[in-house]
C-alpha cells in the first residue's frame, strides 16, 4: 500500500488518523484522536487574494484571524456534542478539535483592509493587493563641478566673440 510520506506534520495526529489502527481504535475513541483541520483554498485575482477554508458549524467567535510579520494565522476550536436516545438508552458523544493554520502573505498585499466572512461554514478571506504605482520618467540634470566649468567658459568665449569686431 503506497502512502503519503509527511515527515513534519504532526507526529501522533498521522499515525492515529491512519487506517491501519482502524482495528485499534473505533468509535469515539477515533474521532478525538483525529484533529480537525480546515482544508483551505487561495486564489488569486487582479485586485486581491481570496483564502477559503472550510469550517463547518464554526460561528465567527470561534475563528481568530491575525497579521504579524506578513503572516495571516487561522485560529479555531471546533467543539460538537452528539445526543441519541432511543429504545431506552442514552448516547452521548462529545469531540473537540482546535486548529491552526498559518499563511506567508506576499509583498505588495494591503493587510489594513482585509476582509473575513463567514457563510454556510465557509471562511472567506479577501486580502486586496496594493496597486503598484506606473513608472515614470525623471529627468536628469547635470550638476556637476566639471559641467559648471564648462558653462563658465561656454559663456565667456560667446562674451569674446561679440566684442570682437566681424
Amino acid at each position: 500500500m503506497l502512502s503519503l510520506y509527511r515527515p513534519f506534520t504532526s507526529l501522533l495526529r498521522d499515525e492515529f488518523a491512519n487506517d491501519d489502527w482502524g482495528p485499534f481504535f473505533s468509535g469515539s475513541l477515533a474521532r478525538s484522536a483525529r484533529s480537525f483541520t480546515p482544508a483551505v483554498d487561495v486564489i488569486e485575482r487582479d485586485d486581491a487574494y481570496l483564502l477559503k477554508a472550510e469550517v463547518p458549524g464554526l460561528s465567527p467567535d470561534q475563528i481568530e484571524l491575525q497579521v504579524e510579520n506578513d503572516v495571516l494565522t487561522l485560529r479555531g476550536e471546533q467543539k460538537s456534542e452528539e445526543t441519541d436516545e432511543r429504545n431506552g438508552y442514552r448516547r452521548i458523544e462529545r469531540s473537540y478539535g482546535s486548529f491552526t493554520r498559518s499563511f506567508v502573505l506576499p509583498q505588495g498585499t494591503n493587510v489594513d483592509s482585509i476582509e473575513a466572512i463567514v457563510e454556510h461554514g465557509v471562511l472567506s478571506v479577501k486580502i486586496p493587493k496594493v496597486q503598484a504605482a506606473a513608472p515614470r520618467k525623471l529627468q536628469v540634470k547635470s550638476g556637476g563641478f566639471v559641467d559648471k566649468a564648462k558653462k563658465i567658459f561656454a559663456k565667456g568665449s560667446e562674451n569674446k566673440n561679440e566684442n570682437t569686431p566681424s
